[in-house]
């Protein structure tokens, strides 16, 4: 194997090491500053400050991972690693078979797309997909990419003519430019997001969640809140969206505050 082989396919496998370890640092330390992970069927997340608040919101979950190599080839600066990944997430366990395609440039990855069948993963991961909980799959895709801080991946989901009401009995926000000024404002600073939901309910086109709301602020104070939700679609996009919760728990909690345990009990389902 020529030089430049070799120390590709060591990049590779100690990324393959950092990822079966959960050490977050060490997966991005792998990447090139402006590097690129490329789950094919989504958007591109670039750059090591994106890479962390995604790979952090994907880690945030997970107890186990091991990504079992089944074949391994190097071509110059490009490795190919087929293999299955065998995880633990959100106390469920499922396996998925991958192929990505790595890129490594001075010693880091500067590309990495992913080659699955998404559906597969959802479903070993037990997100619905099927077209009875269709709706359901896409605000738990909405919540991911607010964890790891993607607006565009939020406001994919949504509608031109959206109308969100960030707390009903509030002014309304209306379109996605609107909405991304909030969500910019809003999440400023704002780490450690851990938004759940517990249970939902479907009628047409229409979907109720409840959950908790869970962050820390700029400030480093955590923020802990009830949650409902109200979610209008047309087609696969959201054009009303609709939060219920009781401000004073948030600040509460915000300034250190003990919680009544009958809040607790809701925001520990």
């Amino acid at each position: 194997m020529e030089q430049v082989e070799q120390e590709s396919l060591d990049v590779a496998l100690g990324m393959v090491t950092a990822w079966n370890e959960l050490d977050l640092d060490g997966i991005i330390n792998s990447f090139s500053p402006d590097g690129v992970l490329h789950s094919m069927m989504k958007e591109p997340v670039v750059g090591r400050e994106a890479l962390r608040a995604h790979m952090a919101a994907l880690l945030s979950s997970a107890t186990r991972l091991e990504l079992q190599l089944k074949t391994v080839a190097v071509k110059g600066n490009t490795v190919l690693l087929e293999r299955v990944d065998d995880f633990d997430v959100n106390g469920k366990h499922g396996s998925v078979p991958v192929v990505g395609v790595l890129v490594i440039e001075d010693g880091h990855v500067a590309e990495w797309r992913e080659y699955y069948d998404r559906n597969q993963l959802l479903s070993e991961m037990s997100v619905p997909t099927s077209a009875d909980d269709q709706l359901i799959g896409i605000v738990e895709d909405i919540i991911a990419s607010w964890k790891r801080k993607d607006i565009d991946g939020v406001l994919s989901h949504v509608a031109d003519n959206v109308q969100y009401h960030y707390r009903v009995g509030s002014r309304p926000l209306n379109g996605p430019e609107e909405l991304r000024a909030f969500l910019e404002k809003f999440g400023a600073g704002m780490h450690d997001i851990n938004w759940k939901i517990f249970r939902h309910s479907q009628t047409g086109n229409l979907l109720m969640v409840e959950g908790a709301d869970d962050f820390v602020d700029a400030e480093g104070n955590r923020v802990r809140t009830p949650y409902m939700g109200v979610f209008e679609f047309e087609g696969d996009k959201v054009v009303g969206w609709r939060d219920y919760f009781n401000p004073e728990i948030g600040e509460k909690s915000r300034a250190g505050e003990a919680l009544p345990p009958y809040v607790e009990e809701l925001l520990n389902q």
